[in-house]
Protein backbone atom coordinates (compact mmCIF):
# COMPACT_ATOMS: atom_id res chain seq x y z
CA UNK A 1 0.00 0.00 0.00
CA UNK A 2 2.90 2.38 0.66
CA UNK A 3 4.28 1.84 -2.85
CA UNK A 4 0.79 2.22 -4.32
CA UNK A 5 0.06 5.49 -2.50
CA UNK A 6 3.47 7.00 -3.27
CA UNK A 7 3.11 6.00 -6.93
CA UNK A 8 -0.33 7.61 -7.18
CA UNK A 9 0.94 10.86 -5.67
CA UNK A 10 4.02 10.79 -7.90
CA UNK A 11 1.81 10.47 -10.99
CA UNK A 12 0.45 13.97 -10.38
CA UNK A 13 3.89 15.53 -9.83
CA UNK A 14 4.92 15.85 -13.53
CA UNK A 15 1.69 17.71 -14.34
CA UNK A 16 2.24 20.31 -11.62
CA UNK A 17 5.91 20.53 -12.58
CA UNK A 18 4.89 21.39 -16.14
CA UNK A 19 2.64 24.17 -14.83
CA UNK A 20 5.19 25.46 -12.33
CA UNK A 21 7.96 25.73 -14.92
CA UNK A 22 5.56 27.21 -17.53
CA UNK A 23 6.23 24.32 -19.90
CA UNK A 24 2.64 24.04 -21.11
CA UNK A 25 3.46 26.37 -24.01
CA UNK A 26 5.40 23.51 -25.63
CA UNK A 27 3.20 20.82 -27.16
CA UNK A 28 5.31 17.86 -26.07
CA UNK A 29 5.43 19.01 -22.46
CA UNK A 30 1.69 19.72 -22.52
CA UNK A 31 1.01 16.15 -23.64
CA UNK A 32 3.36 14.78 -20.99
CA UNK A 33 1.52 16.78 -18.34
CA UNK A 34 -1.87 15.51 -19.57
CA UNK A 35 -0.55 11.93 -19.71
CA UNK A 36 0.47 12.01 -16.06
CA UNK A 37 -2.55 13.96 -14.84
CA UNK A 38 -5.01 11.48 -16.34
CA UNK A 39 -2.88 8.53 -15.20
CA UNK A 40 -2.89 9.88 -11.66
CA UNK A 41 -6.64 10.57 -11.68
CA UNK A 42 -7.46 7.12 -13.03
CA UNK A 43 -5.46 5.62 -10.19
CA UNK A 44 -7.58 7.40 -7.57
CA UNK A 45 -9.85 4.35 -7.55
CA UNK A 46 -7.49 2.79 -5.04
CA UNK A 47 -8.40 5.50 -2.53
CA UNK A 48 -12.12 5.92 -3.08
CA UNK A 49 -13.34 2.36 -3.49
CA UNK A 50 -12.80 -1.25 -2.44
CA UNK A 51 -9.11 -1.83 -3.08
CA UNK A 52 -9.59 -5.59 -2.60
CA UNK A 53 -11.74 -5.85 -5.73
CA UNK A 54 -8.86 -6.98 -7.93
CA UNK A 55 -11.02 -7.87 -10.93
CA UNK A 56 -12.32 -4.31 -11.13
CA UNK A 57 -8.80 -2.99 -10.57
CA UNK A 58 -7.58 -5.16 -13.46
CA UNK A 59 -10.26 -3.67 -15.74
CA UNK A 60 -9.36 -0.13 -14.71
CA UNK A 61 -5.68 -0.95 -15.23
CA UNK A 62 -6.59 -2.00 -18.78
CA UNK A 63 -8.22 1.39 -19.45
CA UNK A 64 -5.26 3.21 -17.85
CA UNK A 65 -2.82 1.31 -20.04
CA UNK A 66 -4.94 1.83 -23.15
CA UNK A 67 -5.04 5.59 -22.56
CA UNK A 68 -1.31 5.67 -21.81
CA UNK A 69 -0.36 3.72 -24.94
CA UNK A 70 -2.24 6.09 -27.24
CA UNK A 71 -0.89 9.26 -25.61
CA UNK A 72 2.67 7.89 -25.45
CA UNK A 73 2.59 7.23 -29.20
CA UNK A 74 1.21 10.73 -29.80
CA UNK A 75 4.06 12.16 -27.69
CA UNK A 76 6.58 10.24 -29.81
CA UNK A 77 4.89 11.52 -32.95
CA UNK A 78 4.84 15.16 -31.87
CA UNK A 79 8.51 15.48 -30.97
CA UNK A 80 9.89 13.31 -33.80
CA UNK A 81 11.14 14.49 -37.18
CA UNK A 82 8.97 14.22 -40.28
CA UNK A 83 10.08 10.80 -41.53
CA UNK A 84 9.80 9.07 -38.17
CA UNK A 85 6.60 10.98 -37.39
CA UNK A 86 4.82 9.35 -40.33
CA UNK A 87 5.93 5.89 -39.22
CA UNK A 88 4.59 6.48 -35.71
CA UNK A 89 1.35 7.87 -37.12
CA UNK A 90 0.78 4.76 -39.24
CA UNK A 91 1.74 2.58 -36.27
CA UNK A 92 -0.86 4.36 -34.14
CA UNK A 93 -3.54 3.89 -36.82
CA UNK A 94 -2.63 0.21 -37.15
CA UNK A 95 -2.83 -0.30 -33.38
CA UNK A 96 -6.21 1.46 -33.15
CA UNK A 97 -7.53 -0.76 -35.96
CA UNK A 98 -6.16 -3.83 -34.18
CA UNK A 99 -7.66 -2.99 -30.79
CA UNK A 100 -11.06 -2.12 -32.29
CA UNK A 101 -11.07 -5.43 -34.15
CA UNK A 102 -10.20 -7.33 -30.98
CA UNK A 103 -12.84 -5.53 -28.91
CA UNK A 104 -15.56 -5.96 -31.55
CA UNK A 105 -14.66 -9.61 -32.08
CA UNK A 106 -14.19 -10.66 -28.44
CA UNK A 107 -15.67 -7.79 -26.41
CA UNK A 108 -14.24 -6.78 -23.03
CA UNK A 109 -12.80 -10.22 -22.42
CA UNK A 110 -9.77 -10.78 -20.18
CA UNK A 111 -7.59 -12.54 -22.73
CA UNK A 112 -8.42 -9.96 -25.38
CA UNK A 113 -7.52 -7.15 -22.97
CA UNK A 114 -4.21 -8.84 -22.18
CA UNK A 115 -3.31 -9.14 -25.86
CA UNK A 116 -4.22 -5.52 -26.63
CA UNK A 117 -2.30 -4.20 -23.63
CA UNK A 118 0.70 -6.41 -24.30
CA UNK A 119 1.06 -5.51 -27.98
CA UNK A 120 0.43 -1.81 -27.38
CA UNK A 121 2.94 -1.71 -24.53
CA UNK A 122 5.49 -3.55 -26.67
CA UNK A 123 5.11 -0.91 -29.39
CA UNK A 124 5.72 1.89 -26.89
CA UNK A 125 8.65 -0.03 -25.44
CA UNK A 126 10.25 -0.44 -28.87
CA UNK A 127 9.90 3.26 -29.70
CA UNK A 128 11.35 4.14 -26.29
CA UNK A 129 14.40 1.97 -26.95
CA UNK A 130 14.79 3.43 -30.44
CA UNK A 131 14.60 6.94 -28.99
CA UNK A 132 17.30 6.18 -26.42
CA UNK A 133 19.56 4.61 -29.07
CA UNK A 134 19.17 7.69 -31.27
CA UNK A 135 20.01 9.89 -28.27
CA UNK A 136 23.15 7.90 -27.45
CA UNK A 137 24.38 8.15 -31.05
CA UNK A 138 24.42 11.95 -30.87
CA UNK A 139 27.35 13.71 -29.19
CA UNK A 140 25.72 17.05 -28.39
CA UNK A 141 22.21 17.42 -27.05
CA UNK A 142 19.85 20.30 -26.46
CA UNK A 143 17.98 20.63 -23.13
CA UNK A 144 14.85 19.41 -24.92
CA UNK A 145 16.64 16.28 -26.19
CA UNK A 146 17.95 15.58 -22.68
CA UNK A 147 14.42 15.86 -21.31
CA UNK A 148 13.04 13.52 -23.99
CA UNK A 149 15.74 10.97 -23.15
CA UNK A 150 14.39 10.80 -19.60
CA UNK A 151 10.84 10.53 -20.93
CA UNK A 152 11.91 7.57 -23.05
CA UNK A 153 13.61 6.00 -20.04
CA UNK A 154 10.44 6.57 -18.02
CA UNK A 155 8.33 4.80 -20.63
CA UNK A 156 10.91 2.03 -20.70
CA UNK A 157 10.25 1.25 -17.04
CA UNK A 158 6.47 1.67 -17.20
CA UNK A 159 5.82 -0.31 -20.35
CA UNK A 160 8.61 -2.80 -19.77
CA UNK A 161 6.77 -3.85 -16.61
CA UNK A 162 3.46 -3.96 -18.48
CA UNK A 163 4.90 -6.14 -21.25
CA UNK A 164 6.28 -8.53 -18.65
CA UNK A 165 2.94 -8.74 -16.79
CA UNK A 166 0.99 -9.19 -20.03
CA UNK A 167 3.30 -12.04 -21.05
CA UNK A 168 2.84 -13.78 -17.69
CA UNK A 169 -0.93 -13.36 -17.94
CA UNK A 170 -1.09 -14.57 -21.55
CA UNK A 171 0.71 -17.81 -20.73
CA UNK A 172 -1.34 -18.20 -17.52
CA UNK A 173 1.79 -18.03 -15.37
CA UNK A 174 0.06 -15.31 -13.36
CA UNK A 175 -3.46 -13.91 -13.07
CA UNK A 176 -4.54 -10.31 -13.85
CA UNK A 177 -6.24 -10.22 -10.44
CA UNK A 178 -3.09 -11.27 -8.55
CA UNK A 179 -2.22 -8.62 -5.89
CA UNK A 180 1.48 -9.13 -6.63
CA UNK A 181 0.89 -7.89 -10.18
CA UNK A 182 -0.43 -4.61 -8.86
CA UNK A 183 2.70 -4.22 -6.76
CA UNK A 184 4.94 -4.68 -9.82
CA UNK A 185 2.72 -2.35 -11.84
CA UNK A 186 2.97 0.43 -9.28
CA UNK A 187 6.72 -0.01 -8.83
CA UNK A 188 7.14 0.52 -12.59
CA UNK A 189 4.74 3.46 -12.47
CA UNK A 190 6.63 5.06 -9.57
CA UNK A 191 10.03 4.75 -11.27
CA UNK A 192 8.52 6.13 -14.48
CA UNK A 193 7.03 9.16 -12.71
CA UNK A 194 10.30 9.89 -10.87
CA UNK A 195 12.34 9.74 -14.08
CA UNK A 196 9.86 12.07 -15.78
CA UNK A 197 10.05 14.53 -12.89
CA UNK A 198 13.85 14.53 -12.94
CA UNK A 199 13.97 15.13 -16.68
CA UNK A 200 11.49 18.01 -16.48
CA UNK A 201 13.14 19.53 -13.43
CA UNK A 202 16.74 19.25 -14.62
CA UNK A 203 16.54 19.98 -18.34
CA UNK A 204 13.15 21.28 -19.51
CA UNK A 205 13.18 24.99 -20.32
CA UNK A 206 10.37 27.48 -20.67
CA UNK A 207 9.87 28.36 -24.39
CA UNK A 208 11.90 31.39 -25.48
CA UNK A 209 8.88 33.39 -26.66
CA UNK A 210 7.41 33.19 -23.13
CA UNK A 211 10.71 34.26 -21.54
CA UNK A 212 10.98 37.19 -23.97
CA UNK A 213 7.37 38.20 -23.30
CA UNK A 214 7.97 38.08 -19.55
CA UNK A 215 11.18 40.15 -19.78
CA UNK A 216 9.45 42.78 -21.94
CA UNK A 217 6.67 43.06 -19.41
Amino acid sequence: MIITNVAIISCLAPFFLVLWKKLQYQRTYTLIGIYWLVTGLLNQYNWVSDSDNYLLQALLMFFRNLFGIHVALIIFMVYSKEGKRKKIFYTLLAFISFELTMLIWNGMETRSNIIITGIGSLIVLIYSIVGLIEYIKEVYHSPFENTIAFINAAFLFAYGATVMLSTLNFFAIASPSDPNEFFLYYVGLLLSALLTCFGLWQYAETPSFYRNKKSQA
